[in-house]
Order: structure tokens, then sequence, then C-alpha cells
């Protein structure tokens, strides 16, 4: 017997946004641990994350875009 997965793109709009908003509030999060680090290579090493957390977004709001632009037609 095979699984046979679900079709479940219709909520992909709402799970990117999801994506999306829980990595802002971890941007911030860690925003706030870069401020009162005092050990520069953890300031660091959290201001990297924070840049691929950037990165993230960029990414996932250009999908966004593309799948509200496909649930239009």
């Amino acid at each position: 017997m095979r699984n046979h997965k679900i079709d479940e793109r219709k909520d992909n709009i709402s799970k990117i946004k999801d994506k999306i908003e829980r990595t802002q509030y971890n941007m911030e999060f860690a925003g706030n641990l870069i401020d009162a680090a005092k050990d520069a290579e953890h300031k660091q090493a959290l201001k990297a994350k924070n840049e691929r957390r950037g990165d993230y977004i960029d990414t996932m709001q250009d999908k966004l875009k593309e799948k509200i632009g496909k649930k239009k037609k």
C-alpha cells in the first residue's frame, strides 16, 4: 500500500506568510540579544544569522508574490 500525500497547496500562501512572520520575530529577538551581548564573537554570529534570515525573508516574499500572482489567474 502506498502513502499518498494530500494536495494542500491551497494553504501555501498562509504558510508562507506565517514563515515570514516567525522569521521577522526571530530577527527582532536576535536584535535584542545583539544589543545586550558583550562577547564580540557571539554578536557577530547573531548578526550573520540575521543576515541569512533577511535573505530568507526576501526569498519567501518573492515566492509569496509568485503564489498570489498564480492564484489571481
